[in-house]
């Protein structure tokens, strides 16, 4: 995953406010726009949502 990626998938999200959204704005699949905000988590090495 290469920064451009990041900014760009993470900036769609932040803006439309979800991962349905950012999918319709980004023109991909629902479950791809999940998987790269897993895969830059997880590059990362940080925790984004707390379930507590």
């Amino acid at each position: 995953m290469n920064e451009q990626q990041i900014s760009w998938d993470d900036l769609a999200i932040v803006e439309a406010g979800s991962l349905s959204g950012a999918s319709r704005a980004l023109r991909i699949n629902h479950a791809n726009v999940f998987k790269r905000l897993s895969e830059m988590v997880q590059s990362l090495g940080v925790t984004l949502f707390n379930s507590d």
